[in-house]
């Protein structure tokens, strides 16, 4: 069984493709949630407009206190064995399903990722698999990461905290302290849309605070990288005065 979550606030211009990128599976999900946020636009309309073809899709439309604490309620109501997260703006391969199903099946329990495309301005950017082992220098891709129920509840959810890096936080909890098992896939898994919260300069300095609690980084390495990122801030505000 596999379940497909995507976490949704007001995603009408892009949440189409990646719905139709689930139900266009070589092999279809055994359920797929979408948690909303109360969305004002749009996006209800055009997910139950797949609802009345596709019997898989369930909807969950409430508030919530941020995109972690959503994706926490959907992997909460999931019943797959084996889960995938998809944003909003993001789509999968036709063939994603399928692939993370073969590794799965081969190799049992784990956190699984394959490699994923980048697109900017709609057109393709570059491509990258990163590493577990590398994680202090580049996060794993999300989107093109399934993990089996169990790691979940065996090593817990994502830490509501942290409001941009409680996905980099889980990687480090299952990586540095509990080592998990990691598989990684040659197969490009999904495509991912630049921009957004993840991007930002806060979400830096929020990494960077991660990466010292795990001892990644130490405490003198986190004020230099803070000051250089806030050194960056300012001077982009500047430039942007003139």
């Amino acid at each position: 069984m596999i379940t497909i979550i995507t976490v949704v606030y007001n995603g009408e211009k892009t949440i189409r493709d990646t719905i139709e990128s689930v139900c266009n599976q070589t092999l279809l999900p055994e359920e797929y949630l979408i948690i909303d946020g109360l969305s004002t636009d749009g996006t209800l309309s055009i997910v139950k407009e797949y609802m009345g073809r596709f019997p898989f899709i369930r909807l969950v439309s409430e508030q919530d206190k941020g995109i972690y604490d959503a994706m926490n309620k959907g992997l909460a109501l999931a019943k797959g064995k084996l889960i995938g997260m998809l944003n909003s703006d993001d789509w999968y391969e036709p063939d994603a399903l399928e692939k993370m199903s073969q590794a799965y099946q081969a190799k049992g329990s784990g956190v699984y990722f394959g490699i994923l495309r980048y697109i900017k301005d709609e057109m393709d950017y570059y491509l990258e698999r990163t590493s577990e082992q590398f994680v202090s220098e580049r996060m794993i891709p999300h989107p093109a990461t399934f993990v089996t129920k169990d790691i979940y509840e065996k090593y817990g959810c994502f830490d509501l905290q942290y409001r941009y890096s409680a996905d980099l936080d889980w990687v480090l909890r299952l990586a540095r302290i509990n080592k998990a098992p990691f598989h990684h896939l040659d197969h490009i898994i999904a495509n991912f849309r630049i921009g957004g919260a993840s991007e930002s300069w806060k979400a830096s300095l929020e990494s960077e605070s991660v990466l010292k609690k795990y001892g990644v980084i130490s405490s003198k390495q986190y004020a230099i990288r803070s000051m250089i990122l806030r050194l960056r801030l300012l001077l982009t505000s500047l430039q942007g005065k003139k």
